[in-house]
């Protein structure tokens, strides 16, 4: 791949100037990667408009540099300011495309950026741009840093920060039309010398920053969200509930159903102050709380959730959030026209906001991850590795290290490593855990990933996200066990889901039934608390399934009622109790009387 673009870029240049031999000869790009080549050489090369020759001999360089070095001696020249700098300007430059690095309206911008490493590092580290798009975002860094102070310290963060979530146009709720990223610039630069925002908006990253400048409101709503806030709200961990000020209707005055859209609001423009005005449900209170929030350089943004949307925010320093939930954070995911680092679920922003605690260790990590490219298939396990050393939490380092496959001895090593990396994260360790090989997982996975679920959630990990973790694990091995053809039938045993005209034979139904009763006793560890809480949501879904699956109902409720026996001659009536009572509603569900009859007598039997 690295060739190919190495002779992609090469072939551009050769075709762009019948000069470009000679002028490369005057460029004389980085053979030699030290800093003052890479500072001297990218700066002449985008002003002279050779930086697709340019970018062909860095690659070269830095193959030579690398390729076919051991794993130790890649991070080395990783971790050195000259080595971090190529590797960066090269991750730049092949990203942004032939027909960026032949704009003459970038050539200022780009000359700037790929000689100031730390300018660099925090374009380039700061997780993909929206939709992918570097040659978009680099675009629009080209206009929205022209001016020196949105080249350094916050105004290069909020420059960066909003190249990145422009590179796809934002659009204003009101109308649907462009927000000027040029504009949102120098208003959050205004705003914070006037002291209009909170003082913690001066401490957030670049990555944090992007959802701050990515508001979906204009910058005039902006103004008017801090002039008409509640004055008991205007605090940093008050601010995201004024979501709440907007009252909750399903119809207008006039009787306008709220799902009519722009109806609803008698077609005037959706502003904040109309919404303020007319009220609306989940989604205009969600977009009224985030933009209150941006409003004061707090980071927040809408999230899907089943039926419904709320939106997360940073309550307090660099911890996020949830308000306007039901479902909480294992079922929320990525809103429409916004981008989260590392994939769907909402849970990577909190990954991602741990992974950059250490913000120079992220880079670091990042650093590695480009190297990795250029070295050797058999050595980017190992340097990936390191990257995980690195930055524990860096969740496309742990992807690279499992995808390129561990030996057996490492990989039964693996899932301990990742459980201590990713404690506070058990569904990202439940992805990665079901990505290892057979060596790590396992002949029976759930034994080897449930009990190390159970100690994070009993450390404090959310309860919703460890059962959330539990699921993912236990889905493949039901499936596994039900074999092909009922693998529906069988996830849907384990999620508590009604599966419909999905068929299972009743003894392998039997059989996931008692995998995942055995796989949750590994969760049963604490009497209180969060395990507790992920314990009691694996049982209320076991249960449920069990008496929504009339292949295992019958000989499945009889084990589910020795086991809250069980529980109950242990001083667990509680606990037997409410599990009972699960049935019993699952039961209802099914409009059999007999069914009822069977789950309303255990639970009786229970006192």
């Amino acid at each position: 791949m690295i060739a190919r673009s190495i002779a992609r870029f090469a072939l551009a240049a050769s075709l762009a100037s019948a000069s470009a031999s000679a002028s490369a000869a005057v460029i004389d790009p980085p053979r030699r990667l030290t800093q003052s080549t890479l500072v001297e050489g990218a700066s002449r090369a985008a002003r002279d408009g050779e930086l697709a020759v340019y970018l062909g001999t860095l690659g070269e360089s830095l193959s030579k540099e690398l390729k076919g070095k051991a794993p130790k001696v890649v991070a080395r020249f990783a971790a050195t300011d000259a080595g971090e700098h190529a590797l960066f300007q090269y991750r730049l430059l092949s990203r942004a495309g032939p027909e960026v690095l032949a704009d003459a309206s970038c050539r200022d911008a780009l000359a700037w950026i790929l000689a100031d490493r730390e300018a660099l590092a925090t374009f380039v580290a700061s997780a993909e741009p929206a939709g992918g798009r570097w040659p978009d975002a680099v675009r629009v860094l080209a206009r929205v840093a022209r001016e020196k102070r949105h080249r350094e310290g916050l105004g290069l963060r909020v420059a960066a920060a909003t190249a990145l979530v422009f590179a796809v146009p934002v659009k204003w709720m009101a109308d649907g039309s462009d927000i000027d990223p040029v504009a949102r610039v120098d208003s959050y630069l205004a705003w914070d010398e006037e002291g209009a925002l909170f003082p913690t908006f001066r401490e957030l990253s670049a990555w944090e920053m992007r959802y701050v400048v990515g508001s979906w409101s204009t910058d005039a709503d902006l103004v008017w969200a801090r002039a008409n806030i509640k004055a008991e709200l205007r605090r940093r961990d008050k601010v995201g509930d004024a979501a709440h000020m907007l009252a909750y209707n399903l119809t207008n005055k006039r009787g306008v159903s709220v799902q009519n859209g722009r109806e609803f609001y008698d077609n005037k423009p959706m502003t904040l102050a109309i919404m303020l005005e007319y009220g609306g449900v989940c989604g205009a209170i969600s977009r009224f709380g985030s933009s209150m929030s941006q409003a004061f350089g707090v980071p927040a943004m809408p999230v899907g959730q089943p039926g419904h949307c709320a939106f997360i925010w940073q309550q307090e320093p660099h911890r996020w959030a949830i308000n306007n939930d039901i479902s909480g954070w294992a079922e929320s995911g990525c809103h429409d026209g916004i981008f989260t680092p590392w994939g769907h679920p909402a849970w990577f922003m909190r990954l991602m906001q741990d992974a950059q605690r250490d913000r120079r260790a992220f880079v670091e990590a990042e650093a590695l991850l480009a190297a990795a490219e250029f070295a050797d298939a058999d050595d980017r396990t190992a340097i990936a590795a390191e990257a995980c050393r690195r930055c524990p939490q860096h969740f496309a380092a742990w992807q690279m290290r499992i995808g390129r496959g561990a030996r057996a001895q490492d990989e039964k090593r693996l899932p301990a490593e990742m459980a201590e990396a990713f404690a506070a994260h058990p569904a990202a360790f439940a992805q990665l855990f079901n990505a290892l090989g057979d060596a790590g997982r396992g002949t029976r996975p759930e034994r080897t990933a449930a009990p190390l679920i159970a100690a994070m959630a009993k450390s404090g990990a959310d309860a919703g996200l460890a059962g959330w973790g539990f699921l993912t694990v236990l889905e493949p091995r039901a499936k596994a066990i039900a074999g092909a053809g009922a693998d529906r039938a069988a996830v849907a045993l384990v999620r508590g889901d009604d599966p419909g005209n999905a068929a299972i034979d009743g003894a392998k139904a039997l059989e996931v039934v008692e995998m995942a009763l055995a796989a949750a006793d590994s969760l049963d560890v604490a009497p209180a608390g969060p395990a507790h809480e992920c314990w009691r949501q694996a049982m209320r879904r076991i249960s449920r399934g069990v008496v929504l699956q009339p292949a295992v109902r019958e000989r499945g409720m009889k084990e589910l009622g020795r086991g809250l026996a069980v529980l109950a001659r242990k001083g667990r009536v509680d606990d037997a109790r409410w599990i009972a009572d699960r049935m019993v509603e699952a039961a209802k569900e099914t409009k059999d009387a007999a069914v009822e009859s069977a789950a309303t007598a255990l639970r009786t039997s229970l006192g």
